[in-house]
């Protein structure tokens, strides 16, 4: 296991911590209409660390493998798919025999070559529980330690959506009532490093 890699992702929820703790100095600075606005401000902001540490970690994650110069005999099923996502799309949106044939052919070509996994994580921009459960399905991560935070997540970027799109259904009053999600960050980010610690530790992406 590269400590390289545990380094990158300590040093990303670093700063981002650093920026989540001056939430509350500033809330703290604020008259009530201000502190009204700025606390609305902070959903949008809050899921911005949440989609931006996911895609960043894996995108430090698949640099780090692709140096490693795999091939398709060393990945395991789940790393290969991932890796030939698009390809396999291809080969179901082809209808005619010959179009097959060539996608089946640049496939087969594809295995004998080292395996180059695409560093960008899709999130649809929208990361709720169910498409973190597909990321996690795509890079052998174990969802279930995350099941305890999928009620508060799928609010929050419910919430980040609502007020992204202009609505003016939520309002918070003081600081106390958007903590809870700064927790949920917190943690979630936590969960997310040890999984991927846990991933490199035991080399789940390798073929048994």
């Amino acid at each position: 296991m590269d400590n390289k890699v545990l380094q990158e992702i300590d040093a990303d929820i670093a700063w981002r911590k650093i920026e989540l703790n001056q939430i509350e100095c500033i809330a703290n600075s604020l008259n009530e209409t201000d502190l009204k606005f700025f606390l609305k401000s902070i959903i949008p902001l809050l899921y911005a660390h949440w989609e931006g540490f996911v895609v960043s970690s894996l995108e430090i994650l698949f640099t780090y493998l692709n140096k490693l110069n795999l091939n398709s005999s060393n990945y395991c099923d789940i790393y290969l798919t991932t890796a030939y996502e698009q390809t396999l799309k291809s080969l179901d949106d082809s209808e005619a025999f010959d179009k097959r044939r060539k996608h089946l052919i640049n496939l087969y070509k594809k295995f004998s070559e080292e395996v180059k996994l695409n560093k960008k994580i899709d999130t649809k921009s929208n990361l709720n529980f169910g498409i973190l459960q597909e990321i996690c399905k795509k890079t052998k991560l174990n969802i279930d330690k995350f099941k305890i935070y999928e009620e508060e997540l799928n609010k929050m970027v419910n919430i980040r959506n609502s007020i992204s799109h202009g609505e003016n259904s939520y309002v918070f009053e003081t600081y106390n009532d958007i903590q809870k999600y700064i927790d949920l960050l917190e943690n979630l980010m936590l969960d997310f490093q040890s999984e991927l610690q846990d991933l490199m530790l035991n080399k789940k992406y390798l073929k048994e």
